[in-house]
């Protein structure tokens, strides 16, 4: 054996794991025909291995269809949402439809709605409240700012979505969308809210025409 390859012996005793590593190295090297011993098993590791990242690759790729897909269905749905709302004429059932097309679109069980229209309620708590909010809350119920708008509610939720609802830029909510579930998870603190931000400005956009223009 020469020099030159005892050393190379002697760095792959040294480094066992370097072909397993390396797989690509095996493209040039020559290994004789034998289905047992040491060079066999090191073959049929390699295909192992190269199985294996194959059908990792195949559930990476099965994983963003199937995002992609859902991604699909949940812009669908809020364009359902919006296109019903524009064909509203009469403001006064704004409220009532909203909820409606959130429960059907979503399937949400409970979503309710508290509007602060008149200068009786310029003062109230909730409305304070929500007006601080800088976002939409969306977490635990245990956690939530406040359940005031679920009062009637058969059933307490223990997941929540909260949804101060201004007109444009301005910091003060003249009400509040709450989404609830009896599921903990349904809405749980580490849910995508990119989707319920969206749906926060159609609302706004929306219920903004129940507001007295200002003068």
């Amino acid at each position: 054996m020469s020099e030159e390859a005892q050393k190379v012996v002697d760095f792959l005793k040294a480094n066992p794991e370097f072909l397993i590593r390396n797989p690509g190295v095996l493209a040039f090297v020559r290994l004789p025909e034998q289905t047992s011993g040491n060079v066999a098993s090191l073959q049929d590791r390699q295909l192992q291995t190269m199985r294996e990242k194959v059908k990792a690759l195949e559930h990476r790729i099965a994983d963003m269809s199937n995002a992609a897909v859902e991604n699909q269905a949940i812009i669908n749905k809020l364009q359902a949402v919006s296109r019903t709302l524009l064909t509203i004429k009469d403001v006064a059932t704004l409220p009532l439809v909203l909820t409606e097309q959130i429960k059907q679109q979503f399937q949400v069980p409970m979503v309710r709605l508290s509007l602060w229209l008149d200068s009786a309620d310029a003062q109230s708590t909730d409305r304070n409240l929500f007006s601080q909010m800088k976002g939409l809350y969306c977490g635990f119920a245990d956690h939530a700012p406040s359940l005031a708008v679920f009062e009637g509610e058969e059933i307490h939720p223990r997941s929540v979505v909260l949804m101060p609802i201004r007109v444009g830029a301005s910091p003060d909510a003249f009400g509040v969308l709450g989404l609830g579930s009896p599921d903990k998870d349904r809405f749980a603190p580490t849910l995508e809210t990119d989707f319920l931000n969206t749906l926060a400005e159609i609302a706004c956009a929306a219920l903004s025409r129940l507001q007295a223009p200002s003068h």
